[in-house]
């Protein structure tokens, strides 16, 4: 599998993965603004939010009717559809893409409910690489916190539940998210993720992923035609030196 920029498309691809609880959304969010804001051609896309098959999901998850096997078939619709509609025609217009979760979801949640790996990879084999995969750390605990924060319970499938691990739905996340921890450490290595210590405050965080971005791609030749730079958003006083080669 390559990555868009080894397919030498003018736009670059930017996933951010982790899990429940993890700050991803935030700090893609963040990001997002960040380039916005330097009137850089952007354009977000988040799992689970096509159009295609969005009711049926939501349908499928508040009566528990979904198996491992449809939820994964019924991901891997609403990926595609995405991917089809969306995301390539934007990166082959020299946009850059971010992405609130993107294969490597679908690789560690599905396995973890029992998919055959293989499988499940064959389902995305059309999906090229990210050109930049960030994988946000964080302990479970701090995980959990972040989701009730705001609401008083966990979801039926967010806590796995419809694998029966336990009957406490805290228990329950616990060991859920903990194996999908060990699918997403296990990938880190494989596709070459950065791994961000999600348990640092997020002014932290930010810092790091807006350095590695600057290294790592050529924001300028992302500027919106005949619109001069905006100022950027202020960082956090305390940066982080990274090395890494541009795209």
């Amino acid at each position: 599998m390559k990555t868009f920029a080894e397919l030498n498309f003018p736009g670059r691809l930017i996933a951010v993965e982790g899990l429940d609880g993890s700050g991803k959304s935030t700090q893609i969010y963040l990001l997002k603004r960040w380039l916005e804001l330097q009137n850089l051609k952007v354009y977000f896309s988040e799992w689970n939010s096509s159009e295609l098959v969005k009711t049926a999901t939501s349908k499928g998850k508040k009566r528990e009717l979904l198996t491992p096997t449809t939820f994964s078939l019924i991901h891997a619709t609403d990926f595609a559809d995405r991917y089809e509609r969306h995301l390539v025609p934007l990166l082959r217009a020299g946009y850059l893409v971010l992405c609130d979760r993107y294969i490597f979801t679908a690789f560690g949640r599905d396995v973890v409910r029992g998919c055959p790996p293989e499988w499940v990879r064959g389902l995305y084999n059309f999906a090229h690489l990210p050109d930049l995969t960030f994988f946000f750390k964080s302990d479970l605990e701090v995980s959990l916190k972040r989701i009730l924060d705001g609401r008083p319970q966990l979801k039926y499938f967010e806590a796995g539940m419809d694998l029966h691990l336990s009957t406490d739905p805290y228990e329950s996340f616990r060991i859920f998210q903990g194996r999908i921890l060990e699918q997403y450490l296990a990938m880190s290595t494989e596709f070459n993720f950065m791994v961000i210590d999600a348990n640092q405050i997020v002014e932290t965080q930010q810092a790091v992923v807006r350095e590695l971005v600057s290294r790592r791609l050529h924001l300028d030749s992302f500027q919106r035609d005949g619109q001069p730079p905006a100022p950027a958003l202020p960082g956090p006083r305390k940066k982080t030196k990274v090395e890494a080669p541009a795209l």
